[in-house]
């Protein structure tokens, strides 16, 4: 996926938090479809290609905005995703299956949280821009697919508390019908063992809707500020200077596609050509700093409401981390 190619509305709206589908995975630890072999020299999970929580290389180097300390951080996600796999595993246990969920953080993104600091402004990794242009690196990109097991009826029902589901009346919308009340005379858990997990750790008390609107407007209230478009009247000058008619970051990487087997060379010269622009007329700083201030006053005006979810995210990580050591 290119993820600076995502238009600003698109990218400041996406979700702080993975969906976990109903049968308890991340959406990016399980495929449906073919896997890639797990060679045995290679872990599945190698917290080495996580993301880190500040940007440690380029023009985003120890960029942290304000709202990142009440977003979900990868790890998070991972710890909170374990948990309840573990437990949705031992409630299948209680009725006779044996099945193992894929295994959370597997399949990294390529930022830690919401905010994706590495990208937010557009490519700000010179080194990695002249490797991968605008594609992500190997470790992203070749990472390996686990499959969800091939459950039967019965066990989905347990699993999920629902059938599996089916497209019906020919609509193009599948169609789950509940699951019976019990199995072999043992009550189906309300939402089946997914939902009986969620309940033990507090999953559906975590709410990140607020701190992921905020973090979106902030982004394209700053683009409007007067400093950061002064700074990209100026990138944009900057990228002319180098034969590109191009007026802001993320309309760049359009110039040239990305092809899916590797970036191009002339892919990467215009992605080195952009954060060379960026470098010279200092944009990014500029950009951080006017994004910062907006999310300071967006911190003042909804303090309470951030501090609540905050809060309740953390009692929701703290339930995970002792089921896990229990």
């Amino acid at each position: 996926m290119n993820w600076t190619k995502r238009s600003a509305a698109a990218a400041v709206t996406a979700a702080a938090v993975s969906l976990i589908t109903a049968c308890g995975a991340s959406s990016g630890d399980a495929q449906s479809g073919a896997a890639e072999p797990v060679a045995e020299n290679k872990p599945i999970v190698d917290k080495a290609n996580w993301p880190k929580a500040t940007p440690e290389r380029g023009l985003a180097k120890g960029l942290s905005l304000p709202l990142e300390d009440y977003m979900q951080s990868y790890e998070d996600t991972v710890t909170l995703d374990t948990a309840t796999r573990r437990l949705q595993e031992k409630c299948m246990a209680d009725y006779g299956f044996d099945i193992q969920l894929p295994v959370a953080g597997g399949t990294p993104p390529p930022n830690d949280n919401d905010a994706n600091m590495e990208r937010r402004y557009g490519l700000t990794d010179r080194d990695a821009a002249a490797q991968y242009g605008y594609g992500l690196s190997d470790a992203l990109t070749h990472q390996i697919r686990q499959r969800m097991p091939d459950l039967t009826e019965e066990q989905v029902g347990v699993l999920t508390g629902h059938g599996k589901p089916n497209k019906t009346g020919g609509g193009d919308v599948p169609v789950a019908k509940p699951a019976p009340d019990t199995y072999k005379g043992k009550a189906i858990h309300r939402g089946g063992c997914v939902g009986w997990s969620d309940d033990r750790i507090g999953q559906s008390t975590i709410d990140f809707q607020l701190v992921s609107e905020l973090n979106g407007q902030s982004l394209t209230q700053s683009m409007e500020t007067p400093a950061v478009k002064q700074a990209t009247s100026a990138w944009s000058q900057c990228m002319k200077t180098k034969g590109y008619d191009v007026a802001t970051p993320y309309e760049a990487a359009n110039i040239v596609p990305h092809a899916e087997g590797g970036a191009s060379k002339e892919e990467i010269t215009v992605a080195v050509a952009e954060i060379d622009c960026k470098e010279e007329t200092g944009l990014v700083a500029i950009w951080f700093k006017e994004d910062s201030a907006i999310q300071n006053k967006q911190l003042a005006e909804h303090r309470n409401e951030l501090t609540g979810a905050r809060d309740r995210h953390g009692k929701a990580l703290a339930a995970a981390n002792k089921s896990l050591q229990g």
